[in-house]
C-alpha cells in the first residue's frame, strides 16, 4: 500500500468512497444525515487547490481510503489567537479495508503534510456516534476541544 496525493485520475474512486462515507454518516445520524453523492467539482477543486490535498491510500491502482486536508487560519475574532493549521475535512477507509492500519497511515501522512507546510496543528470534526473513528483519532493524540450541542424543539 502507498499513501500519495490524489490526482484527477482518482476522482471517480474518491466519489465512490464519498458515497460510503455519507451512507455511514446517515446510519449514525439518520435524523440529520442522508445518503448522497459528493459534488465532483468539489473533489476536483480539492485536488487542484494549492491549500488542500486529498491523500489516498492506494494498492494496485485501487483507492482503499482517503483523507481530505486543507490549510487554514483561525477566524478573525478579536478573542482568538491567530493560528495557521490543517483542517481534516473528511476521512474514509472502504468498509472491506478497515482495521488494517490504513486510517493510521493516512493520519500519519496528514501530520507530515502539515509539518511540511509549517502549520501548528491538525483539527477535525467527528460525529459523536462514530466511536471507531474517535478511538483512532485519540490513539493518534487528538484531544476533544469543544462540544457542539443541539436542543430539539
Amino acid at each position: 500500500m502507498e499513501i500519495k496525493i490524489a490526482t484527477l485520475d482518482e476522482v471517480q474512486q474518491i466519489e465512490v468512497l464519498y458515497q460510503e462515507l455519507f451512507l455511514e454518516m446517515s446510519i449514525l445520524q439518520p435524523k440529520y444525515m442522508q445518503p448522497a453523492k459528493q459534488d465532483v467539482n468539489f473533489i476536483r477543486n480539492s485536488i487542484n487547490e494549492n491549500e488542500s490535498d486529498i491523500l489516498i491510500a492506494e494498492k494496485d491502482n485501487q483507492v482503499l481510503g482517503f483523507l481530505l486536508i486543507k490549510e487554514t487560519i483561525t477566524p478573525p475574532y478579536s478573542c482568538l489567537v491567530e493560528h495557521k493549521y490543517a483542517f481534516i475535512i473528511d476521512v474514509i477507509v472502504g468498509n472491506q479495508y478497515q482495521s488494517k492500519g490504513i486510517g493510521s497511515a493516512l493520519l500519519l501522512e496528514a501530520k507530515k503534510w502539515a509539518e511540511n507546510r509549517n502549520l501548528e496543528y491538525l483539527e477535525l470534526n467527528v460525529l459523536s456516534e462514530n466511536i471507531g473513528a474517535i478511538t483512532l483519532y485519540e490513539k493518534h493524540g487528538f484531544k476533544d476541544m469543544n462540544h457542539r450541542m443541539r436542543f430539539e424543539l
